[in-house]
């Protein structure tokens, strides 16, 4: 009788065991066809053959856009990472003066659209913009050099992207044990040693994640590009789109672009070469390095960024604001019909970061059992949807719910669902990189102490992953404010943003109109982001 029991007890374990895996596999699944619908669109509507689409990649323009994204991508990320790493470690384990602060203002630049970070920037560096007439006022200098091209656009996504690295280096350096570099100090090891062996390896799976976000960013990027008029995978898109017939070689660009994605994700993984590295640091007793008399040496450069990224947009733009109050007597208007744009802005931003995040947690729970190819795949379809111009995906989705499921065209599902597709990989990477970190002691620990699988998984995977999946919610959020193509396109009809105001009033040249939903923008995303960053706050989520 007992044998008998036991017998049914685990076969009915086995078959709860056996559908349990089967729904994750089946949810992976239908998950990973979603988020591949732009690939299936592109291959079901690409216009040419594969000899022909040999020829068409190995065009000379064709090669010359590759190499001008490749270019840009590259110094993007090597500048980013130059900036936020030693930035983070400054703000978090030096004496530098006023550190508190600089952690939280440091990371505003993240809140402007690429758009109008672009503006200001022009605005400010153009060959005859405001640099320019104070140094000709005090100085007669001439025109300054042009600040559009390469090197302008390498600037602005700099000083756009670089927050992406810089708060998952601030996390880092919270829990950085320096036990480690004083034993190995201690052991005769020179400081280039005590770097590569201790510092690197601890740093680089949040570089590695960091650098990620920030390559696919850049990738999708159209609206800095196009006013600093580079040409770039993104450009190209856009502008076969909407000067050929029959869009000639849109998609086939966009396959190309997918290609570097891939080969992106593959740098990546190689450079994490699988490793982990835990850190077992309490974050209540850092060490502060001490700077001496450096300190004030130092802070003038700390600032830099801030500064060139946020102070000085900002400052452009409030300018611009309040030279049109003075000049224009729409000042109450301008509020009632800006004020409807705020409201919906705030509300379908807030609901898309909830679902996204949610669903970007499951998946990284998923691709951390690595249920073989299951878990390979649905990883890396997720960065697909950031590497594509977001008008790319808007027609992919508007293209299968015209076809197969019309009821929801034009709906907030639709617009969500573009959301989903675009900014997963905002979410699964900080929440990759945090669930990476957490040492598997803790777990058999855990299992050893008696705690049951619900509870160990509540105490470890869940706590000590929470900075990740609330700075993962806070970017999909700022991402949601800031995004145009997906909204103009996807969206019900009569539905604006602040992002679709900022587009309207910018090509209507109506400055002082752009001037205040670009502030309100401004605000929105930089208060949770501040107070994600501030001190107090990050303490409470362990960061």
């Amino acid at each position: 009788m007992n044998l008998s029991n036991y017998n049914l007890y685990f076969q009915r374990k086995f078959r709860k065991l056996n559908f349990a895996s089967t729904l994750i596999i089946f949810w992976a699944i239908i998950f990973s066809i979603i988020l591949s619908l732009p690939i299936i669109y592109i291959f079901l509507k690409i216009t040419f053959g594969i000899n022909l689409f040999f020829d068409f990649i190995l065009n000379y323009n064709i090669l010359k856009i590759t190499i001008n994204s490749v270019l840009l991508v590259l110094l993007v990320v090597c500048l980013a990472t130059l900036i936020s790493l030693p930035l983070a470690f400054l703000n978090v384990r030096t004496n530098l003066p006023f550190a508190k602060y600089l952690i939280s203002i440091s990371v505003l630049p993240i809140a402007l659209p690429s758009y109008v970070m672009a503006t200001t920037q022009i605005e400010l560096w153009g060959p005859r913009g405001i640099a320019y007439d104070i140094l000709n006022k005090f100085f007669g200098t001439g025109p300054l050099p042009s600040f559009y091209g390469l090197s302008g656009s390498v600037i602005v996504l700099t000083l756009i992207t670089y927050p992406y690295i810089y708060i998952g280096l601030c996390a880092t350096f919270r829990r950085f044990d320096f036990q480690m570099i004083d034993a190995s100090r201690t052991l005769g090891a020179s400081v280039p040693k005590t770097f590569s062996k201790i510092i690197f390896p601890l740093v680089m799976p949040t570089v590695a994640s960091g650098s990620l976000l920030v390559s696919l960013y850049v990738l999708s990027d159209f609206g800095a590009v196009a006013l600093l008029r580079f040409n770039t995978f993104t450009i190209a898109i856009f502008n076969r789109m909407y000067s050929s017939i029959g869009n000639y070689g849109v998609l086939e660009i966009c396959s190309i672009a997918i290609l570097f994605c891939f080969f992106i994700l593959f740098i990546e993984s190689r450079t994490r070469s699988n490793s982990r590295y835990f850190s077992n640091s309490n974050s209540a007793n850092m060490k502060i390095l001490d700077l001496g008399y450096w300190r004030w040496v130092i802070l003038p450069f700390a600032l830099i960024p801030s500064i060139l990224g946020f102070l000085l947009p900002v400052s452009v733009l409030l300018y611009w604001f309040i030279s049109g109050v003075y000049f224009d007597n729409s000042f109450d208007n301008l509020f009632k019909n800006i004020f409807s744009d705020i409201l919906s802005t705030i509300l379908v931003s807030l609901v898309s970061a909830l679902i996204i995040t949610l669903l970007a947690t499951i998946a990284v729970l998923i691709i951390r059992k690595k249920i073989r190819i299951i878990s390979f795949v649905l990883e890396k379809v997720s960065y697909i949807g950031l590497s594509l111009p977001g008008i790319v995906v808007a027609m992919s989705l508007v293209f299968f719910t015209i076809n197969y499921v019309d009821i929801i065209y034009q709906t907030f599902i639709v617009l969500i669902l573009g959301y989903l597709i675009s900014f997963l990989p905002a979410v699964i990477t900080p929440v990759k990189s945090s669930v990476s970190q957490i040492d598997p002691s803790l777990e058999e620990a855990s299992y050893t102490l008696g705690k049951g699988k619900i509870m160990t998984f509540y105490n470890i995977i869940v706590k000590l992953s929470t900075p990740g999946v609330i700075y993962g919610g806070i970017l999909v959020f700022i991402l949601c404010l800031k995004e145009l193509p997906l909204t103009l396109i996807l969206s019900p009809l009569g539905f604006s943003t602040l992002a679709t105001s900022i587009w309207s009033s910018a090509s209507e040249a109506f400055f002082m109109d752009t001037a205040a939903a670009s502030l309100i923008l401004i605000l929105i995303a930089g208060i949770p982001t501040y107070l994600f960053m501030s001190n107090d706050l990050s303490k409470k989520v362990g960061l």
